[in-house]
């Protein structure tokens, strides 16, 4: 259950912090706070050294494949334009 509950902190933190990317405007701040205190939440939560260890890089690598899936989403709309 504990893993399940990481891994779910994880995806809700990458996905804030994704919106924030692509977000312009003075509303991305609200998806950065909203990531900033998910980590706080978390952070609370489990004190020891090695989950928040795993807590950021997994956080980290969601972000990435999130980017990357995005990037494809972007380059297939592209091609059906042309």
């Amino acid at each position: 259950m504990r893993a399940l509950q990481i891994f779910f902190f994880c995806l809700l933190c990458a996905a804030l912090l994704f919106v924030f990317s692509i977000i312009d405007g003075v509303v991305k701040f609200a998806f950065s706070l909203g990531a900033l205190y998910a980590g706080i939440q978390f952070f609370k939560r489990y004190e020891t050294r090695g989950l928040r260890i795993a807590f950021v890089l997994t956080t980290i690598l969601f972000y990435f494949i999130y980017t990357v899936f995005y990037a494809l989403y972007l380059a297939m709309q592209q091609q059906a334009a042309v």
